[in-house]
């Protein structure tokens, strides 16, 4: 792998550490990472779809402001909750939300996203370039004033953190040493 800062490498352990004693990281005894994203839909609309190729950030909000720093094949997926109150303040929360960056609202009777993703309000789950979760960052971590969800996004930018995705391989500078 070559040589790491230490504040990379603290970072990183960070990440592990921030991945492996969250809640809801391990179901039965496997791990989700490295899986593929689970099929959802919101609207008759699979937001994921077309996604190969690029990072995939998806945040699961209830309506709230959210700021982001905008990267290079990176696309992000704002997921409100289901709740009447989250559902009420939708329009709140896209007014907010980062030009640019979709607001998806789910629908009563359609399945809970949040529940298909094993997610809970603030959580970041990021996807690589194959569709694979690399990350899913939790409270307290996901805090955006803490380093985990940009060094987990840049990170997975720059590495086939799962290996065998011919994405990061197709241009040979698309993989970075980290």
């Amino acid at each position: 792998m070559g040589y790491l800062p230490p504040t990379t490498k603290a970072l990183l352990l960070g990440l592990v550490i921030a991945a492996t004693v969250t809640e809801g990281v391990v179901v039965d005894n496997q791990t989700r990472i490295c899986q593929p994203a689970p099929r959802w839909k919101i609207n008759g609309i699979e937001p994921m779809a077309g996604m190969e190729g690029q990072v995939t950030v998806v945040v699961l909000l209830k309506a709230k402001k959210l700021s982001g720093d905008g990267m290079a094949n990176v696309s992000f997926i704002i997921v409100n909750e289901k709740t009447p109150s989250s559902r009420a303040m939708y329009w709140e929360l896209k007014r907010h939300a980062p030009k640019g960056i979709p607001v998806f609202q789910q629908q009563i009777l359609e399945p809970d996203v949040w529940q298909i993703l094993l997610g809970n309000k603030d959580d970041f789950l990021i996807y690589d370039r194959c569709r694979k979760l690399t990350f899913h960052i939790q409270l307290p971590y996901s805090f955006l004033h803490l380093p985990y969800v940009e060094a987990a996004v840049r990170y997975t930018s720059r590495k086939d953190y799962c290996g065998n995705c011919s994405w990061y391989y197709l241009n040979s500078s698309q993989e970075v040493r980290v």
